[in-house]
């Protein structure tokens, strides 16, 4: 059996056991597919230029104390000299030609439970765990061939009739590829989200994530995203992004749907 092969058989046993350990859990809960092809562009920090095409399928089963999302990625890599994509950041491991690398993406499972239940003044709090499975193919750049693991606190705060605050603090424990010195880092993320009507609502997000290598300057952008529900069952979904730091992307964007979308909350 081929090492491709081989991995896209452990790849189909470990979603067939994600859906046997999700649908229980989410049987009696509102689903939601979301599809957000996404696109970036620029350096990264790495002195050399990358385009990267992101199509993430994302299923998401909601109560109303908890969100379970499992997220199945597809990536299209092209550099000028080879890369790999370390969950959210591109590191350059080497010399080279131009190369493109497609293929499955890392597997996230991420669960999150409100603890606390806002109202009008009273803001929704909850607690974050994420696992990040290492399905991509290490030798293309596509992932590090490590399981990455975190958890985090989440805030919603309400602000007046129609706005919100947003914050996240997570922390996440690196697997570390032979060869490399990772270290585990700390993502941050704060923002304002507004409705501008029963159908629309945009929302300003600013996250900043400490880079895999010490040393290295943290990756910072700004993302500004626009919701529009097209029918109560189809919700259109943007945004633009635009780097803050070398180290992040010089911009990007995506365009996407979503499906049978939950109530939005709070």
């Amino acid at each position: 059996m081929t090492a491709d092969a081989s991995r896209a058989r452990a790849g189909s046993r470990l979603l067939l056991a994600l859906a046997l350990f999700l649908c229980p859990r989410t049987a009696a809960a509102q689903a939601d597919l979301r599809i957000l092809p996404a696109y970036f562009t620029g350096e990264f920090g790495t002195g050399v230029r990358t385009d990267m095409v992101y199509v993430p399928g994302i299923f998401v089963g909601a109560s109303p104390r908890q969100e379970l999302r499992l997220t199945l990625p597809y990536l299209s890599i092209r550099t000028s000299a080879p890369v790999t994509f370390a969950g959210g950041e591109i590191i350059r491991r080497g010399t080279g030609g131009t190369t493109t690398a497609t293929g499955p993406g890392d597997v996230v499972v991420q669960d999150e439970y409100f603890f606390v239940q806002g109202e009008r003044r009273r803001p929704w709090i909850s607690g974050i765990a994420r696992l990040k499975l290492p399905t991509a193919d290490d030798t293309k750049g596509l992932g590090t061939g490590k399981a990455d693991y975190g958890t985090g606190v989440s805030i919603i705060q309400p602000i007046g009739q129609r706005g919100n605050f947003i914050g996240a603090v997570e922390y996440v424990v690196r697997g570390e590829p032979a060869g490399a010195d990772f270290r585990n880092t700390l993502w941050v993320t704060a923002g304002l989200q507004s409705r501008l009507s029963d159908l629309s609502s945009v929302n300003l997000v600013y996250e900043k994530r400490q880079s895999v290598i010490a040393g290295r300057p943290d990756i910072e952008d700004l993302g500004l995203g626009l919701d529009r529900h097209l029918s109560p069952a189809v919700t259109f979904r943007s945004a633009l992004y635009l780097g803050v730091s070398d180290t992040a992307e010089d911009y990007g964007f995506s365009l996407g749907l979503s499906f049978r979308g939950s109530p939005p909350r709070p």
